[in-house]
């Protein structure tokens, strides 16, 4: 199984695909950096 995310949609979906979705990650990195903080934590582990 390959991991991907929906950056980019799929032409066609594929059972070896499983797609993750960026919607939590983006929104945090917009939030902080509306807030002035720093995004650097979000690319630890």
């Amino acid at each position: 199984m390959m991991l991907v995310t929906d950056t980019v949609p799929l032409s066609r979906p594929s059972s070896k695909l499983k797609v993750l979705s960026v919607a939590a990650i983006f929104a945090e990195a917009i939030q902080r950096i509306h807030t002035n903080d720093t995004i650097s934590a979000l690319f630890n582990d």
